[in-house]
């Protein structure tokens, strides 16, 4: 095992205090430091993580990895006896060379994900499908950047088999450089949408910036593929890697693993069967909406190529936790069903939660719909589709939270949603309060969609129409 020693001969840094420090994971925030674990004190735009070492090695924390300018201009701390800091001259450059230390010594089967949309659904059921075989170590909830992902690895234990990981963008290269940590064998590209085009400024430069991960594959690496994508089945045509291809309707390219017989059951569930080859199985996942299907195909493609077979893949996505805020279903005020969907939004996971809501709902459905961020010249077409959604869908009501979202009450009215179920609030309190009393009006068995992009803070809503009368 590492231990401070170890940690600066790796780094090339310089130790101060015991050179047997003992190594037991990595953390950043000094509130969540433990016995053992290595601090890493990273210079922030709100705040400089060198002022809270103290306050780490009093939580337990046996190493802090700090940069010498900073404690050049801070006086080093003092050190218990038997912890050690470490002084590099970058401390976030040090914390990403030392999880691709940590790798090489694990050396697990790493699963790279990315995505338009999607990523952290797809990774928690791959992770889920590859656990009923393997020791598996995966993000927790959406730690996907240059912080993330190698905190994730460090925190990875001694034995651990494969490495699911989540990888995020904001622009080009920043894929390679999480690959240059991580060495992915698998990638899996859930699929190229219109997120962060105001970033990047064309779709054909984020298909760029997800083939990355493709890119990066180690020698005889393999790329599963949604093939009812049209930039990944494009970008695959001159892939010189194993391709897998999962699908429903094999829209752009034959599916290796598809579904056929889909259809809803209970609340939440939706049942189907996988298919690949000779191969089939009946999957309960206890998620709905087609686009859940879809997630769940990359899982149990993965699981495939490890070895897990179909009928195990699914008894394993039928048994999975699911994270909060996805899809998360609630009881609200006045004998109303709550679909708490406010983890994020872009126009293709809006209208696929539209769906959902239609689908279960039935008469009486409301969705509260905030603005959708990082669209770029797309946010008024993005919008205006996703209202165009909700009319062709029969949402009875809907309310727009923010300045964009005007432009989904737009669409929905040029595509002849009803003026009396349109309404435009510009804040969450407002959308809170005029939900609560058209629930009140419409009576029990409403169901209301809550969601938005994640700087609208929609649990907001969510959180105000949960509240017991």
């Amino acid at each position: 095992m590492w231990n401070s020693g170890i940690i600066a001969e790796i780094l090339g840094g310089r130790l101060y205090g015991s050179e047997s420090a003992y190594f037991k994971g990595c953390v950043i925030d000094s509130r969540a430091a433990f016995e053992g674990v290595l601090f890493t004190a990273i210079r922030g735009e709100k705040t400089d993580g060198h002022l809270f070492i103290n306050k780490a090695f009093e939580a337990g924390a046996s190493i802090a990895l700090a940069e010498t300018r900073s404690l050049g201009e801070l006086g080093l701390p003092v050190i218990p006896a038997g912890k050690a800091i470490i002084a590099v001259e970058d401390s976030l450059r040090a914390l990403q060379d030392l999880a691709r230390a940590w790798r090489k010594t694990l050396d697990p089967v790493v699963i790279g994900i990315t995505g338009s949309c999607g990523k952290t659904t797809t990774k928690d059921m791959t992770a889920a499908v590859l656990a009923k075989s393997f020791k598996v170590h995966k993000n927790l909830e959406n730690h996907n950047n240059e912080i993330g992902l190698p905190l994730t690895i460090l925190n990875a234990p001694a034995g651990t088999e494969i490495m699911v990981l989540e990888m995020g963008m904001r622009g080009l290269g920043q894929i390679r450089a999480l690959c240059h940590i991580c060495s992915p064998s698998v990638a899996v590209i859930t699929n190229i949408g219109t997120t962060h085009l105001e970033l990047l400024g064309s779709q054909e430069n984020i298909a760029k910036a997800k083939w990355e991960l493709v890119a990066a594959l180690s020698e005889g690496g393999i790329a599963v593929l949604n093939a009812e994508d049209a930039f990944s089945v494009n970008k695959a045509a001159a892939a010189d890697v194993k391709k897998v291809f999962y699908g429903i309707s094999g829209k752009y390219a034959s599916p290796d693993v598809y579904a056929v017989n889909i259809h809803s059951s209970g609340t939440l569930t939706t049942c189907f069967e996988v298919v690949s080859g000779e191969d089939r199985a009946e999957v309960r996942l206890p998620l709905p909406g087609e686009h859940n299907v879809l997630d769940a195909l990359a899982a149990l493609s993965v699981g495939l190529a490890k070895g897990v077979s179909l009928a195990e893949g699914a008894k394993a996505l039928e048994e999975m936790e699911l994270s909060k805020m996805r899809l998360e279903i609630q009881q609200g005020v006045f004998g109303s069903t709550i679909i708490n969907d406010v983890y994020n939004a872009n126009p293709t996971s809006m209208k696929a939660s539209l769906h959902v809501l239609a689908e279960r709902g039935g008469a009486k459905t409301i969705a509260v719909l905030g603005e959708m961020y990082e669209l770029g010249d797309s946010a008024v077409p993005g919008h205006r589709d996703v209202g165009r959604t909700a009319a062709k869908l029969g949402i009875n009501t809907l309310i727009t939270v923010g300045k964009m979202a005007e432009d989904i009450a737009q669409g929905a009215s040029e595509a002849g949603f009803p003026v009396s179920g349109l309404h435009v609030c510009s804040e969450c309190a407002e959308a809170a309060s005029l939900a609560k009393s058209l629930i009140k009006e419409m009576g029990s068995d409403v169901w209301i969609l809550i969601k938005g992009s994640r700087g609208m803070r929609m649990e907001r809503v969510s959180g105000a129409l949960c509240q017991e009368e």
